[in-house]
């Protein structure tokens, strides 16, 4: 089978976009399939490129994203969209997003008569986050936004998400399209790894100290603010170090205020480094739990990796995160935007070793229906069924 894949974001971005629309090139390429991505390109020029693991890259011509610091994007490549779906002909097309690639494809593809199949991997909170300068429109936006992306998802022949409370926002919302949630899975074999602390402390300069660890990207809409808050309130009890993995718009303000609250000698600001290399899998394994305060997630792979390494979690009752995370279970959930909550719930955590090696051993047990070659299999009988109904 030939697959298209568009995605507005891809590697050497940073976003659980990202990691999913590689994770599902390889597993299609290692399946036999002729595998083709269109992508941003890090420059404003077209390129193409052959990954190692056997899939084709078309780097579109892009511009610096205008809110999101580090990211680019292509402006409706229509023309390129249209050239491609003529010469490579594709069997079926799968758009991991709405925006500038994806709604070229969509054009280029109803045009061709081809199917389409689009993945759903946001909240609008995340899209409206950033324009917190239309803060006042909000509600107006958000209307309007539903409206233009329900339009867009009903044009295709059918919708995949991450999670059973994503399905039902979308079938709220008038997605009339079969909607089937996937997990985003997690590789078991690369988080299940284990290897003696002291060369991975070293490594990543860190103290012998518990580790409260969070991964992922630092931007307005992942709620960061309340784990910083929150720092102080669980260093007045417990002697422990904060690492944070990552990069975005508020990195540079959080590394002032631990600065200036005098907390920089507990806390550790990891780069994306870590992320794009083998380190990732060894910084989990140095953690004592895993935190996640955000409120828009549609899933998260950081916590379904930090499961997979076998972490207790501490997570904002919010979003999809109670699908992974169960209260009392495999980690605590806490009230989304409360420092002083998130701060008792690692509390809770760091005074009970037994119930932290608990907790752990439970989010283990749970991540293994995550398994990712399952996940991507799924997605693999979708596209059967969706091409062969015509």
């Amino acid at each position: 089978m030939r697959v298209l894949i568009g995605s507005e974001s891809f590697s050497p971005n940073i976003s659980g976009v990202a990691v999913t629309t590689f994770n599902l090139a390889a597993y299609l390429a290692r399946r036999g399939h002729e595998v083709t991505l269109m992508v941003p390109s890090p420059r404003f020029g077209n390129f193409t490129e052959v990954f190692p693991e056997g899939f084709h890259v078309l780097r579109v011509a892009s511009v610096w994203h205008p809110f999101r610091k580090g990211f680019r994007v292509t402006v409706y490549p229509l023309n390129l969209a249209r050239r491609v779906v003529r010469q490579w002909r594709p069997d079926i097309v799968h758009l991991q997003d709405p925006t500038s690639i994806g709604s070229a494809l969509l054009k280029a593809t109803q045009e061709a008569g081809l199917p389409v199949v689009i993945s759903h991997h946001f909240t609008l909170e995340y899209v409206l986050a950033y324009l917190w300068f239309l803060r006042p429109f909000h509600k107006s936006l958000r209307r309007r936004l539903t409206t233009a992306m329900v339009r867009f998802y009903n044009q295709c022949r059918h919708v995949i998400c991450p999670s059973e409370t994503v399905r039902q926002s979308l079938l709220q919302a008038g997605v009339a399209v079969p909607v089937t949630a996937i997990s985003n899975g997690v590789d078991l074999d690369r988080f299940f790894a284990y290897e003696p602390p002291l060369a991975a402390r070293l490594a990543f300069h860190l103290p012998a100290k518990p580790l409260i660890l969070y991964v992922g990207r630092m931007d307005p809409d992942k709620s960061l603010d309340t784990l910083f808050k929150a720092m102080p309130l669980i260093l007045a009890r417990h002697d422990v170090h904060f690492a944070l993995c990552g990069t975005g718009n508020l990195r540079e303000k959080f590394e002032r205020l631990v600065k200036k609250d005098g907390l920089a000698a507990h806390v550790s600001f990891l780069g994306p480094f870590v992320n794009q290399s083998d380190q990732l899998p060894r910084l989990y394994q140095l953690a004592t739990c895993f935190v996640i305060p955000s409120g828009i997630e549609s899933q998260s792979i950081v916590t379904l990796e930090a499961m997979a390494s076998g972490l207790p979690i501490v997570a904002a009752r919010a979003g999809a995160l109670p699908e992974l995370v169960t209260d009392g279970d495999n980690g605590f959930l806490f009230t989304l935007g409360d420092p002083e909550d998130l701060a008792a719930k690692v509390d809770a955590l760091l005074a009970d070793e037994k119930k932290r090696r608990k907790m752990g051993r439970r989010s283990l047990e749970k991540v293994v229906t995550h398994k990712l070659e399952a996940s991507m299999a799924r997605i693999e009988t979708i596209y059967q069924q969706v091409v062969s109904n015509g």
